[in-house]
């Protein structure tokens, strides 16, 4: 009898348990993620999923945060697919890359280096699969929906572009008053420096009324370039929080730090006119030459995603999307008896402002770690 009632208690503890998912981790398993430095959409997949390369079933329920699935920032919080969203995804040839698996997020406020895996962007992405009808374990149908084409220019890279304005910068501007986070121990002096995710109270750009939800670009003016204007320098963006309220200044956040805020910078509404653009320009020859007249941050090897002003401005025509090369001319005069050198190129960039004072590009391509002030850029494609 005794042995009876404990084969039935096993039983019904079987029915029980059959019910419930077989992995209580899985049971647990949060519906969002927050991107950190280093991850990857084929990592989290591996990770949630089980599977890395399941990785644009995420992508597809994040489209809306993820511009491109190669490049992923921190901060950014991803939606992860939920109960009764299976997918199998198309294994490559042994020893070949995956055609999915996407760059490591940078460091936040730093762009991203350009390396796509062979073939570029994937030509599909993965939606929701349903089992097939029982033709053995693990068959499922997938349904492939062709990728729209990326954008011509990507809107971070235009965002965080330093360029120029007339002497002095835009009018009208905005500015950062002080921190609105109250320490928590007494600090000798007051903060007015900012990072992500720190409240600050602002005074909106004249004539905006600064609701609640509404982003501003935090900047700092740069140095002037003679007989061209001065550069503007992008420092982050700001979100209010709470509208201003009669002669109260209104609250906000830094959502995006490109690099550290401070209580001396400005603010102007954010411009990305032209970003969504995904015509590609078309080459020329013989086209317009200037000189490089100055480089963001003054590395000591520039190179790839590093900023480049040029000479020429939107009044010579200059659109977002041109691309530039710069290059070594080949020299006017040669050695009696030697053979001329000939031209080298040095880089190839694109055009992420322009403005009447000038164009701001970003290398898209290298050849040579050497661009230097002075050196010449000529336009080797042109948007249509």
């Amino acid at each position: 009898m005794r042995l009876l009632n404990r084969c039935i208690l096993a039983a019904l503890a079987a029915g029980v348990l059959a019910g419930q998912p077989l992995n209580a981790q899985e049971a647990a398993q949060p519906r969002t993620h927050t991107v950190k430095r280093g991850d990857t959409l084929w990592d989290l997949a591996q990770h949630y999923l089980g599977d890395a390369f399941l990785w644009p079933e995420i992508y597809r329920l994040n489209r809306d945060v993820v511009e491109d699935p190669h490049w992923i920032y921190p901060g950014e919080v991803l939606r992860l697919p939920g109960e009764g969203t299976q997918a199998v995804a198309e294994q490559p040839a042994p020893g070949a890359q995956a055609p999915g698996a996407p760059t490591p997020a940078p460091a936040a406020g730093q762009a991203p280096p350009s390396t796509l895996p062979p073939g570029g962007m994937p030509a599909t992405v993965f939606t929701k699969v349903v089992p097939a009808e029982p033709a053995g374990p693990g068959t499922y149908e997938v349904n492939l929906v062709p990728l729209e084409p990326a954008p011509t220019v990507r809107v971070g890279e235009v965002i965080a572009a330093p360029y120029v304005e007339r002497e002095g910068g835009p009018r009208g501007f905005g500015r950062i008053l002080k921190s609105g986070d109250l320490p928590g121990i007494a600090a000798a002096t007051e903060r007015n420096r900012f990072q992500a995710y720190d409240r600050v109270l602002i005074a909106p750009p004249v004539g905006q009324i600064a609701p609640e939800g509404e982003r501003y670009l935090a900047y700092k003016m740069g140095p002037i370039i003679e007989n061209q204007g001065q550069i503007v320098i992008p420092t982050g963006i700001v979100e209010v929080t709470r509208a201003a309220r009669a002669d109260t200044a209104a609250i906000a956040k830094v959502v995006s730090a490109f690099t550290e805020l401070s209580v001396t910078d400005r603010l102007i509404p954010i411009d990305t006119i032209g970003v969504s653009t995904r015509v590609r320009p078309e080459r020329v020859v013989r086209g317009q030459q200037t000189k490089v007249r100055w480089i963001y941050g003054e590395p000591v090897l520039p190179s790839v995603q590093n900023y480049v002003v040029l000479g020429l401005s939107s009044d010579n025509g200059i659109r977002m999307g041109d691309e530039f090369v710069i290059f070594l001319p080949a020299p006017k005069e040669r050695e009696e008896g030697r053979v001329a050198d000939p031209e080298i190129m040095i880089s190839k960039a694109q055009v992420v402002r322009a403005t009447p004072y000038g164009v701001t590009v970003v290398v898209i391509g290298q050849e040579q770690p050497a661009i230097k002030e002075g050196m010449s850029a000529r336009v080797i494609a042109r948007m249509p």
